[in-house]
């Protein structure tokens, strides 16, 4: 990651978009023919999915933005959307708190062990969302790494402890700060003490008297897991550079249907409707694996959101 100051109040981020840490294997959703091991409460089908050689390795996006550094409070909040809401300065995105079925990610984690000598020992567990509370859930360009909640593996690096006084870990695209869930004191910060959108007005390290910041609360699965909506203003052209980070692709849900990325689920029928508006180059397979726009068929993962 590599940082500029274009003017006193902007600055300009860089960042390959690579996990900071990653898990051996992970779940991710599988198309129709493929082998489910898991299933999240929300119906969303998984299979194992290694992070090497899979598409997982590869599906992060390099990210560039200017951000404002001197941000106000705007006469009303704004909602947050789908994809990246705030950059974390591991290098990766921070999601707001839900996955495409609707559902808060953190409370529609799902995980599998298994026998195998990939992770250090003779078994590995694979999960949808990792213990540092990130995941990418697919490797043909749709996916973009990201959080869903407080980063624990990079709040460890940035507060030297876990129950240390929480550092700046990364900035929303309003402009402000983000944090991990300890106080000033060390103390993990009351979820119900934040606003409507994950902030609070507080003594931190970097700001002794005190500065409005958003808070990433720990052992969290709740919506407020994540910033849930900016305090400030967003400029329309972070926006639109943050909205390339969004995941694209639907999950195949465990009842046959298809939730799309705006939260419709619908029949396979209509899913392949939408791939062939939205997606050209595929469709959704009546059997087994992915039709290609060649008509060649190949079995590979749906990722998602």
């Amino acid at each position: 990651m590599t940082v500029s100051f274009p003017s006193g109040c902007s600055m300009t981020v860089s960042a390959t978009g690579l996990p900071y840490q990653h898990q051996a294997y992970y779940l991710t959703p599988v198309m129709a023919g493929g082998t489910v091991v898991a299933t999240t409460p929300s119906g969303i089908q998984l299979g194992v999915s290694p992070y090497a050689g899979s598409g997982l390795s590869t599906s992060a996006k390099a990210i560039t933005a200017t951000f404002n550094t001197c941000p106000t409070k705007a006469a009303s909040t704004t909602a947050t959307g789908g994809g990246a809401i705030g950059l974390i300065f591991s290098g990766t995105v921070l999601f707001d708190a839900y996955e495409a079925t609707n559902t808060v990610a953190l409370g529609d984690n799902a995980s599998y062990t298994f026998a195998s000598t990939g992770c250090g020992g003779t078994t590995c567990t694979a999960a949808f969302i990792d213990p540092c509370n990130q995941h990418t859930t697919g490797g043909t360009g749709g996916s973009t790494w990201h959080y869903h909640g407080v980063p624990s593996c990079w709040t460890a690096v940035a507060d030297g402890s876990s129950t240390s006084a929480s550092h700046i870990i990364g900035i929303a695209l309003d402009g402000y700060p983000i944090y991990g869930g300890y106080d000033v004191n060390g103390k993990a910060v009351d979820p119900s003490t934040l606003d409507a959108c994950n902030g609070i007005t507080s003594a931190t390290p970097e700001f002794p008297s005190g500065a409005y910041h958003y808070v990433l609360p720990v052992n969290t699965t709740t919506k407020q897991s994540s910033i849930n909506c900016y305090t400030g203003t967003v400029s329309a052209t972070l926006s639109a550079e943050m909205k390339r980070l969004a995941c694209k692709m639907p999950f195949l849900l465990a009842d046959g249907n298809v939730r799309l990325p705006d939260g419709r689920e619908v029949s396979r029928k209509e899913a392949d409707a939408w791939m062939r508006m939205a997606m050209p180059e595929m469709e959704m397979a009546s059997a087994s694996g992915v039709k290609r726009g060649d008509g060649r068929r190949s079995s590979m993962s749906m990722p998602g959101m």
